[in-house]
């Protein structure tokens, strides 16, 4: 007979860790204080769940859910599973698989969720955001947090993501409410439940149906079309998953931020010092995951005798993860029943950990972040409007109701000149700024700015030495013609850009400067003399010189970038006595346009000419194909490619060894560095694209 010990004391006598009602206050948070001290890992009896072992640590926690093959997902990873849903779901759908069934079902997931594809929610969901913010201020009355803003959040992202029709959104969404309403554990509680979830398979299956017909660029057409490993998902895998991605997607973001608010309500002088330095929004991300924890625990099952801390654990044994004690054990976490916008490090573990890490951690982190950088613009205080109630449940931790009411911020507007710095002048451009009161008047513009949607012959706004110009969207409920009420000098259409959004400043001798006030935005300065050269310019970066003297500016937005065209005199040029202005400088490396060397550097800066903004690098493989169908370069081999790059790099260019000690290079280096150094001395001209083959269509 296998003796369990130690046995779970922690709480109040009776309490069982199950049990839904347990979390609908907050005197579980000295419960788990209670068992770090007395036992990180106990076995605990429940009427509702059965026996298991409870795992209340941060380091054994973290142990469980990375040792995958120890602790296994496939017996299932919630504490009253159905288990006839469990074996049906099991290897097929990604919670539930374990091995190279979960690698499989992963790999079809991933691409959507990887940052770079996650970022493209960004502007349509900040916009939704910034209008739902900019609502309810205006409204001016106190409101249900939870149903009218996080709650929303989530959905607004991942009905995007996976393609949900807008008319089919709501109803979706009230049926993964009843799916996953855990206050009745009962059995009429469970029947209501499987309905739910039956509801959910026929929405995803019309949808499937539909995708099939019309594929789209969502998640339910992507299943359609995987074939991992050469094999087709089935129907029941595609909306097994699907399934899967709701409960997970629309729940922890909503407790994830309705904790947050409840914080800052509770909390206000934690909100003026993440107004007041907007830079600690990351910071603040990651400590409202740690102290919400939105989900309560992770189940796994032992898949072989085991020892745990100090308790040994028997193969089929259960063993469930409490994410909140582990995310408030004092052992790692200095002060941690307290909200810390300084909290460094912060490994907390509410997304899990090892291979069953939660795909969707970057969509919501960026969930999160989203609302809280409209937030800081745009409120002052929150306060609450009546008790916050939570909602009963043993699997996720949070509010069901949150009433609060917002006090709105006074939006500063770009900074204005003394009412006697230049005024009467003439000769002074509408719009522009002095940067420096006081300064003397110049006769002529450093700088034209082209209005988005003209060119540099239509409209433009001139900026002198020493002046500056501000551009963004204004207040949203300024007329479009009215720069005054606009507060900004250059307007740009984009709801989802913030007021003021930047600053051009023009210094002496044909320099300037750019200012990024975006707080989530990166900007690209191109210079339109070619070279592929550009800058960029990252968000809160203040000042930043511009060394082109005709240069685009493109600004993200949700309907597509706007372009602002810059055009800087020449600054002024020294010569020698004896030395003729016109005469062309000499480059910096001497190379030859005609040798078969510098076809091959084109080639492989060729996609960094085409587009700048980009940093695509071709292969050997790629530059073959390119030069190949060239009569010189017929039969060239990779290995004749790769000692032309040596050798420009070594011979021509006097690259340096940038390869890690190691010895591993971790990216190709050589070639970074060829195209850095080509573009940046401007070795390479879009003019040199003529040397190559035409380009294949598509």
């Amino acid at each position: 007979m296998n003796i369990r010990t130690p046995r779970w004391t922690a709480g109040r006598d009776g309490a069982d860790l199950a049990d839904p009602y347990l979390y609908t206050d907050e005197t579980h948070l000295e419960m788990w204080r209670q068992a770090r001290d007395a036992h990180p890992v106990a076995w605990t009896e429940s009427e509702l769940a059965g026996g298991f072992w409870s795992v209340v640590t941060h380091a054994e926690g973290s142990e469980v859910i990375r040792r995958a093959t120890s602790f296994v997902s496939v017996l299932g990873m919630r504490l009253q599973a159905n288990p006839a849903g469990v074996r049906a779901a099991a290897g097929r759908m990604l919670v539930v698989s374990d091995g190279a069934e979960h690698r499989r079902l992963r790999g079809v997931h991933q691409a959507w969720f990887n940052a770079r594809s996650v970022a493209t929610l960004v502007p349509t969901l900040g916009a939704r955001i910034e209008d739902r913010l900019n609502a309810l201020l205006e409204r001016g009355t106190s409101f249900d947090a939870i149903a009218e803003l996080t709650a929303e959040v989530p959905r607004w992202a991942l009905f995007d993501l996976l393609g949900v029709p807008e008319e089919d959104q709501e109803g979706l969404a009230r049926t993964m409410e009843a799916a996953f309403d855990d206050s009745d554990p009962g059995p009429a509680g469970e029947a209501a439940r499987t309905a739910a979830h039956t509801q959910i398979f026929g929405r995803f299956g019309d949808l499937l149906d539909l995708r099939r017909e019309e594929p789209g660029d969502d998640i339910v057409s992507a299943l359609a079309e995987a074939a991992p490993d050469g094999v087709p998902l089935t129907d029941d895998e595609i909306l097994l998953n699907c399934d899967g991605l709701m409960n997970g997607g629309l729940e922890t973001t909503s407790h994830a931020l309705a904790g947050a608010l409840l914080v800052f309500a509770r909390r206000p002088e934690v909100w003026r010092r993440l107004r007041e330095d907007p830079g600690s929004i990351d910071a603040a991300v990651e400590e409202t995951l740690r102290w919400t924890s939105p989900a309560l625990h992770a189940l796994r099952t032992a898949a072989e005798d085991a020892v745990l801390g100090d308790v040994r654990i028997a193969a089929g044994d259960r063993i469930a993860v409490w994410y909140p004690s582990c995310n408030r054990d004092e052992r790692v976490f200095p002060d941690p029943d307290t909200f810390r916008l300084d909290r460094r490090p912060n490994p907390h573990i509410a997304f899990g950990g090892g291979p069953h890490y939660c795909i969707g951690a970057t969509l919501t982190r960026l969930e999160v972040r989203c609302v809280l950088a409209a937030a800081v613009e745009r409120i002052a205080e929150i306060e609450l409007a009546g008790e916050p109630v939570r909602r009963p449940s043993n699997f996720l931790q949070g509010l069901s109701h949150l009433r609060i009411g917002l006090t709105p911020a006074r939006r500063p507007g770009p900074r204005r000149p003394p009412a006697d710095a230049g005024a009467g002048s003439k000769d002074t451009a509408p719009g522009s700024k002095e940067a420096t009161p006081g300064s003397e008047e110049a006769t002529s513009a450093d700088l034209r700015i082209a209005l988005p949607g003209t060119d540099a012959d239509g409209g433009t706004v001139e900026v002198r030495s020493n002046q500056e110009v501000t551009f963004g969207r204004g207040p949203i409920d300024a007329p479009t013609d009215a720069l005054d009420g606009a507060q900004v000098d250059i307007r740009v259409e984009d709801p989802a850009g913030e007021p003021v959004a930047g600053r051009i400043r023009a210094a002496e001798d044909g320099l300037w400067f750019i200012t990024n006030l975006s707080r989530s935005r990166t900007y690209v300065v191109e210079n339109e003399e070619g070279g592929g050269e550009y800058v960029c310019v990252p968000p809160g970066r203040l000042d930043m010189p511009v060394p082109f003297t005709h240069a685009r500016i493109s600004l993200p937005s949700s309907s597509g970038p706007a372009q602002l065209s810059v055009r800087a005199p020449s600054p002024a040029n020294a010569y020698a006595a004896d030395a003729d202005p016109a005469e062309e400088p000499s480059p910096a490396f001497a190379l030859d346009p005609r040798a078969k060397y510098f076809l091959v550097l084109v080639a492989l800066c060729e996609p960094q000419l085409r587009t700048p903004a980009t940093v695509a690098i071709p292969s050997t493989a790629e530059i073959v194909r390119r030069l190949s169908p060239l009569a010189s370069w017929h039969g060239i081999s990779p290995a004749a490619v790769n000692f032309h790059i040596e050798y420009i790099a070594r011979h021509k260019l006097g690259v340096r060894n940038q390869q890690p000690s190691s010895g591993r290079s971790g990216g190709n280096w050589l070639r970074q560095a060829v195209v850095s150094t080509a573009l940046r001395f401007r070795l390479v001209w879009t003019e040199h694209l003529a040397l190559l083959p035409a380009a294949e269509a598509g």
